[in-house]
């Protein structure tokens, strides 16, 4: 009989993470320095709480500022009161590492998610993103 796939065998292990307080200029520049797309947001006492995406930055530069394109002078995004609190989802889909590979996508696509947080004990020990299932079935 094969060995069913799971999280654990092509999760991330090295997770870049970011605080609440993280400004979000800075989470725009972590994902373009380390090319990610999003983030599991964690308490500085490794509670996870959110996560957050390229996708809620842009959403967050629309809502703050009716004149993201233009080229007047700093955008509210680019405020460093603005943080990732602001625009992070609270909502974090998780699995363990001995979640099937097949029920998380099944998952990942009934809940039209990009990221999973993979937990062991709550405490967070990789992610899968939809990149990595894509790599994994071609």
């Amino acid at each position: 009989m094969p060995k069913t796939i799971t999280a654990g065998d092509v999760m991330t292990r090295e997770v870049i993470t970011v605080t609440p307080a993280t400004p979000i200029s800075e989470f725009a520049r972590i994902c373009a320095e380390d090319n990610i797309s999003g983030a599991p947001v964690m308490r500085v006492d490794g509670t996870l709480v959110g996560i957050v995406s390229k996708t809620d930055l842009v959403r967050g530069m629309l809502d703050a500022d009716s004149r993201f394109g233009t080229h007047d002078e700093r955008p509210a995004w680019d405020d460093p009161d603005r943080q990732v609190g602001d625009i992070m989802i609270d909502r974090v889909l998780t699995a363990t590492p001995d979640t099937p590979l097949a029920d998380l996508a099944e998952r990942m696509a009934a809940e039209r998610v990009h990221r999973v947080v993979v937990t062991d004990n709550d405490h967070v020990v990789g992610i899968v993103t939809s990149i990595d299932l894509l790599s994994h079935y071609r």
